[in-house]
């Protein structure tokens, strides 16, 4: 009576626990949000969704296979050697080729930390890897579960039974397991492949020599024998050699290996059998996994959904059929991705399964594992479609695969390569066609030779394979292969001017990177140079490394930087450190090959201070062209140090005569300006770090020291001998250089007042002794007595021309000059 008891208290857990799954809510994927549809072979559609609920998002990907198609297979893909693990893309990449072109495909086994697959896989019978089920009701592998394609082509999931035996004496005995480790109480049969056992002491091992077939390959449905040569004894060493053309049964079980070692002996014939339940045997390919999550449309999970491993929201691979087995769906749901994708449940996504059409469904190795791959139409191989948790793919130990085999088909679309639908006047296109496909969406290989390329409409002209825009107004660019017209609809428009590609106002758009370097991209600070807008972009680099040969740092956009035509020319303001370095970029033109250009030649940033730089266009290339990246570099190893340039307002120049304002102050109209421009080209006056001249500031004594000797190129051989100037003073060493030659002195004894205002007395001074000028005349000024101190040396630069009095007859010898004035001198003396 309490045994019959005992059994209906454990028939009615099993019926509550079967109730529980069958009632598992789908609500995470009951609020679509969006859908694309994608017909990637004949009959094979993936589709992408997403799903929104208060709580979760889910994104998954489907592969709805229809193997009725006569040019459609799922098929099993391993990599080779079976225990080198690869990443799903690249597996698929391998299988993919004419005939058998791999459209879609899912990672699918577990596998061992050596990266063998954990469980059974199997294929035309033989037995790849026979493999282990999980231990304990936690593990979603304990029972036998599989899906495969039987030997009628149609998809099968459900349990499996093996019948693994052997058979010595007249007596039959299990096997557990092929060529795994032997556990407690288990039996093994090892092969060839394995070399030797790997056996502890606990237990004994029937070697067999001369096996009636070659055992290095086994099969469902092998019936083999072989004849014993020695029986180990229990407690002695194991980890016995595998003959080459035998095998050895290796029992830990202490009773079964008394009675072995009792009853058998060398010389005997000992005879293996290997089978199958008759569902599973000769189908294409059986693959293990679990747990079961859907049997006859109903929820049906075969371990505990009360488990972490059932109950956690995370990325899931599955695969499930319909009640025909002639329908497969391969499922993705990305997770642990938060605001993207949460992940599910196998309760729910069991549900969902089922709201899908699956009559049957099991789960296959999810978690970082989860992938899945896509081929486009007209594409050679597929590519990443999901996001894998990891951030990337994880090396896998098998895929489940979607072929397509049709054989080479007609013409039915094909695609032209990038084409702008705006392009300016005068750019030219490099014309192609980027992929072609036949009636099975199988890619075509077009004879680009024999593909007629015409322009509707007066926007342009073709010659060969390059459109060159000659007229503005709105057209089309036709292509025509083997009866198949494509058009393109393309405005031509004309800019004149220049276009900003980036104000570097945010160094967020930008990366870094080095070569035998270190290198770093920010935005400056407020004390830091920026031209126009909020800030620059900040490249600090280090190459004082150990390394040698070239080295370089680079500012890369994280997205290439789109330039509208076909301009004449870059340009970019470089706020230089004097480093001697070569200044250089990396635009892509619109086939995708890059091309460097030059904004200095090699040891040619050598300035400090703002200058703009340009870089002429590749001659040899066609837009669309982007901008990808902006970079220093440095061959010469006694030149690499370490600093830090500044980049602002980056722009795309479509006029050859665009000339840029030197100084944001000091527009086409100031009255200085001409002479303010000349002294900027010659590299004798510098702005401030926010890219201004401030005319109308009083130039200081300091400042005009500084000029002058940029202008003569005078050397100090003393060291400073003014009070007031620190040896750190920016200016000491002009300071020294135009005392030392006696063209500027101070102003009190011991003291030069770098910070004083220059007077126009003293500007004359400075410029007769500078120049060395002669001449001398007796024009006469109001506020200009002949005792003046500075009276000869103003009469001296009227004489020359260089200077002039007021509309009052004044010369004002004691006011300031500004540094527009000074620039102005300066100009008219050089």
């Amino acid at each position: 009576m309490a045994k019959k008891l005992g059994m209906i208290v454990i028939a009615f857990i099993l019926v509550q626990f079967s109730i529980n799954l069958s009632v598992a809510s789908a609500s995470v994927f009951d609020n679509k949000v969006s859908e694309k549809k994608t017909e990637v072979s004949p009959q094979v559609t993936h589709i992408q969704r997403t799903y929104q609920s208060s709580s979760t998002k889910q994104v998954v990907n489907m592969l709805d296979v229809n193997l009725t198609n006569t040019y459609t297979k799922l098929e099993l893909g391993l990599p080779n050697p079976i225990n080198s693990l690869k990443t799903t893309s690249s597996l698929a990449k391998e299988y993919s080729s004419l005939g058998h072109r791999v459209v879609g495909a899912v990672n699918a086994s577990y596998f061992m930390g050596n990266g063998v697959p954990a469980n059974l896989l199997a294929q035309n019978n033989e037995i790849m890897n026979y493999g282990i089920l999980g231990d304990g009701k936690e593990s979603p592998t304990q029972y036998p579960i599989a899906f495969g394609i039987s030997k009628s082509g149609k998809a099968i999931i459900d349990y499996y039974k093996t019948d693994l035996s052997f058979t010595v004496n007249g007596k039959t005995y299990p096997i557990d397991l092929i060529n795994s480790e032997r556990t407690e109480n288990k039996t093994v049969l090892y092969t060839p492949g394995k070399k030797s056992t790997g056996t502890n002491q606990w237990g004994i091992e029937i070697i067999a020599n001369s096996a009636s077939q070659d055992t290095s390959t086994l099969h469902f449905g092998d019936r083999f024998s072989g004849v014993v040569s020695n029986v180990t004894g229990y407690n002695t060493s194991g980890n016995s050699v595998i003959p080459n053309d035998g095998f050895v049964i290796s029992v830990q079980n202490k009773e079964l290996a008394a009675e072995l070692a009792a009853s058998v002996s060398s010389g005997a014939t000992v005879e293996v059998g290997l089978a199958i339940d008759s569902k599973w045997m000769d189908a294409q390919y059986i693959l293990a996994a679990g747990p079961l999550l859907v049997k006859d449309s109903k929820v049906n999970i075969s371990m505990s959904t009360s488990s972490s491993f059932a109950a956690s929201r995370a990325p899931r691979t599955a695969v499930a059929i319909d009640s025909t087995g002639t329908k497969v769906f391969l499922v993705t749901v990305d997770g642990r991705q938060s605001g993207y994708s949460n992940g599910t449940s196998l309760s729910d996504l069991a549900s969902y399964l089922i709201s899908q059409g699956a009559s049957a469904a099991i789960n296959l190795d999810g978690g970082g594992s989860t992938t899945m791959v896509v081929r486009n139409p007209g594409g050679y191989s597929p590519t990443l479609i999901n996001r894998p948790s990891d951030g990337s793919e994880r090396r896998v130990s098998a895929i489940l695969q979607v072929v397509n085999t049709a054989p080479q088909g007609t013409l039915k679309s094909m695609t032209l390569g990038s084409i702008p639908s705006e392009v300016t006047k005068d750019a030219s296109i490099n014309l192609k066609v980027a992929s072609a496909y036949d009636q099975y969406l199988n890619p075509i290989e077009v004879d680009a030779s024999q593909v007629k390329w015409s322009v509707e409409g007066n926007i342009g002209t073709i010659n060969g394979t390059t459109f060159t825009a000659t007229g503005k107004g709105q057209g089309k660019i036709i292509a025509q292969y083997d009866g198949i017209r494509v058009e393109r609809t393309v405005k031509v428009t004309e800019i004149e001017g220049k276009i900003l590609l980036d104000s570097f106002d945010s160094a967020s758009k930008w990366s870094s990177s080095a070569a035998k370097a270190t290198a770093s991209v920010a935005n400056s600070t407020k004390s830091e140079p920026f031209r126009q807008g909020s800030a620059s972009l900040k490249l600090s680099y280090d190459f004082s490394s150990s390394q040698t040969g070239t080295k370089a740092a680079y500012a890369v956009a994280k997205s290439p930087i789109s330039i509208t035509g076909q301009p004449d020319h870059l340009g970019v303001w470089v706020y230089g450190d004097g480093g001697k370095h070569w200044l250089r970029g990396v635009v892509v033109d619109g086939a995708g090959a890059k091309h460097t250009i030059d904004f200095t030649q090699q040891g040619e940033l050598n300035w400090t201070g703002w200058k703009y730089v340009t870089a002429s266009m590749p001659s040899n290339a066609s837009s669309p062209f982007k901008f990808e990246r902006l970079y220093i570099a440095e061959p010469t190893g006694s030149l690499q140090n370490k600093g830090k340039i500044y980049f602002d307002q980056l722009q795309a120049v479509y006029n050859q005569t665009n000339k840029e304002q030197a100084y944001t102050d000091v527009n086409k109209n100031h009255w200085a300006v001409t002479s303010i421009e000349n002294l900027y080209e010659d590299e004798l006056i510098k702005g401030y770090l926010d890219g201004t001249f401030r005319p109308s500031n009083s130039i200081t004594r300091a400042e005009a020291a500084t000029i002058i000797v940029r202008a003569l190129n005078l050397k100090s051989t003393k060291s400073i001998s003014f009070e007031d100037v620190r040896a750190s003073h920016y200016a000491a060493q002009a300071i020294s250089a135009i005392a030392e030659k006696g063209i500027m002195t101070g102003r009190e004894a011991g003291k030069f007042s770098p910070d004083g205002k220059l007077t126009r007395a003293e500007v004359a001074t400075l410029i007769k002794r500078a120049y060395q000028l002669k001449g001398t005349t007796s024009v006469a000024y109001r506020d200009l007595k002949s005792s003046h101190w500075a009276y000869g040396s103003i009469q001296t630069l009227v004489a020359n021309d260089l200077a002039k009095g007021f509309e009052d007859n004044t010369f004002r010898p004691d006011s300031s000059i500004s540094r527009a004035e000074f620039a102005t001198f300066l100009d008219r003396v050089n």
